[in-house]
């Protein structure tokens, strides 16, 4: 097989259709941890709240019978360990990365132990039903658009548009103005009369029921079952996307695509590449190494807030 060959059958329309459907949950945790970033705080958690936003949705929806009861169950899921976080690394001020792999092992020791609890053995939930599938009938007659767009979950759309909602708040309203001042200099936003520390806590519930909607994506979407450990490092990937995007709306939608492209990328290159060229676990690994050549290459020269990680100290009186 020489390489043109290759490249027809790899770089495809279903490439494209797999990219937006594996960079939605992607999406989703990324940007959460956008606005978290923004506001001053470093959640390193973000895998853990997907995997507990997964275990959730799935968990709701066995119980209630209705995928959109379990993404609501996700989405609170999320805020609350997203509040856990808050008050450890924000009102107690403990290390931000130390809190944040700590909800990250409690994340995944949580769930395995629900799920033993619940279901009296560990592994996998129950198959449960799926949010909804969208068919545009006007894009039927459009080539390629049709093929990538239609027949996608129907959280393709707040995905989609997440980029450009979140750009309109952070440089259009109040409230990202003094979001950006907490990140940035929150001894200033102090001064004009709004209280740092409260909008660390809401940029921080906020990321954290964004991050607990993407795991949800995984469990009763892009899938119809919640698996231990299932978001696979996702979370991960969203903090590089966050660093690489340089903590602004379209340049981490961006990297989350171009993180879901490369994920998508290696599924095709396992389909089309014989083992005996390249063993599979060398294609699994590529979204995993360049995430830590992302992580080493670009994290010095991100131009994230000025106080990202510091606790934030009132001035004595």
């Amino acid at each position: 097989m020489d390489l043109l060959e290759i490249i027809n059958k790899v770089f495809t329309v279903s490439l494209a259709y797999a990219t937006v459907r594996i960079c939605i949950s992607i999406v989703f945790a990324g940007m959460g941890e956008m606005i978290t970033e923004r506001s001053g705080v470093f959640n390193m958690g973000v895998e853990g709240i997907m995997l507990m936003g997964a275990f959730s949705a799935a968990i709701g929806t066995h119980f209630s019978g209705n995928p959109w009861i379990g993404l609501l169950t996700a989405a609170v899921v999320g805020m609350l360990i997203g509040l856990l976080f808050a008050f450890i690394s924000i009102s107690i001020k403990s290390d931000q990365a130390i809190s944040g792999l700590a909800i990250y092992l409690l994340c995944v020791g949580l769930s395995g132990y629900l799920l033993q609890v619940l279901f009296k053995h560990g592994g996998n939930s129950p198959k449960v039903e799926t949010l909804p599938i969208m068919h545009f009938t006007f894009l039927e007659n459009i080539p390629i658009i049709n093929d990538i767009f239609n027949d996608q979950s129907i959280l393709m759309i707040p995905a989609l548009i997440l980029p450009v909602i979140l750009y309109f708040v952070f440089y259009k309203t109040p409230w990202g103005t003094w979001l950006r001042a907490a990140g940035e200099n929150p001894k200033a936003l102090a001064v004009v009369g709004k209280n740092p520390i409260v909008v660390r806590y809401v940029a921080v519930l906020a990321g954290s029921l964004l991050a607990g909607i993407g795991g949800a994506y995984l469990s009763i979407s892009q899938t119809s079952i919640f698996s231990e450990r299932m978001v696979n490092g996702r979370g991960f990937i969203a903090l590089s996307a966050v660093i690489f995007g340089n903590v602004k709306p379209f340049g981490v939608f961006a990297a989350c695509m171009f993180f879901g492209f490369m994920d998508a990328l290696q599924y095709s290159l396992q389909t089309v590449i014989p083992d005996q060229y390249f063993p599979r676990e060398v294609f699994m690994a590529l979204p995993y190494i360049l995430t830590l050549l992302i992580l080493g290459g670009f994290i010095k020269r991100s131009s994230g807030p000025a106080d990202i990680g510091n606790p934030y100290e009132k001035e004595s009186r």
